[in-house]
């Protein structure tokens, strides 16, 4: 009788299991299918940003943080697109949100930076510049963006070493896709600032075709300290080229 007892415990506890098991099983997958959406909805909102469909990525973006509320990757993916709207509102609450959750998110802090200098608050985004910098000096795009602050507060030298700096970490700067997770802050003036920088750089390698040839570009461009090319000791070996005095003159 007792082994009878202990065989019929036994199979009770295994009727038990089974279903706990079903049940644990169908939870997990469920939660699976949760999360499995929550990434359908910001693989459809990255498509969206690359097709520069701002208003459908945010909408994608928040469907997906209804699924994945603490997602700081998410919420700064979803102040990119507002800020690309012109929500500079929404997407500095947003990209706060996610340094909330991620203190350590770089893009973060640089976008926050973003915001500032888009709103012509130029200390502040000094400051968060610094800030994403001191966690990632090799970011070419913070570099920039620090570059046009200290530019809009009238640091040329502080402007132009960031500039160069950012030259140096990526030559195609201004050229780089703008769909990425770091706001990039760009302007008809900072282009013409880099190109008078990239004809600096070229003069330092020795390539004066591909000097001329920025050099141009920024005249183009109507960098207006382009005269200074006389007065700057990099372009030396160019006061001498008529091919100098046919893009700027003395």
């Amino acid at each position: 009788m007792r082994r009878l007892v202990m065989m019929l415990a036994a199979t009770g506890l295994l009727m038990c299991a089974a279903p706990c098991a079903r049940t644990e099983s169908t939870g997990d997958a469920a939660n699976t299918e949760v999360l499995d959406k929550a990434k359908i909805a910001e693989v459809k909102g990255d498509v969206a940003r690359i097709h520069n469909d701002y208003a459908g990525a945010v909408s994608y973006y928040t469907t997906a943080l209804h699924i994945s509320r603490d997602n700081a990757g998410l919420y700064n993916k979803l102040g990119i697109a507002e800020l690309q709207l012109g929500e500079k509102g929404a997407a500095n609450k947003a990209f706060g949100k996610a340094l909330k959750l991620d203190p350590q998110l770089t893009a973060a802090m640089n976008n926050l930076g973003a915001v500032n200098l888009t709103q012509k608050r130029y200390k502040a985004a000094v400051v968060y510049f610094k800030r994403a910098l001191a966690m990632d000096e090799s970011s070419a795009p913070t570099h920039l963006n620090l570059a046009e602050s200290w530019f809009g507060l009238g640091e040329t030298d502080r402007a132009m070493t960031e500039y160069a700096r950012a030259l140096e970490l990526d030559a195609d700067i201004l050229s780089s896709s703008q769909d990425g997770v770091i706001a990039q802050v760009t302007t008809p003036e900072q282009r013409a600032r880099v190109a008078y920088m990239i004809a600096k750089s070229y003069m330092k390698r020795g390539n004066l075709d591909g000097a001329l040839d920025y050099l141009h570009r920024a005249k183009e461009l109507r960098y207006p300290d382009l005269g200074k090319v006389y007065s700057d000791p990099d372009f030396t070996a160019l006061w001498q080229d008529p091919r100098l005095a046919k893009i700027v003159k003395r």
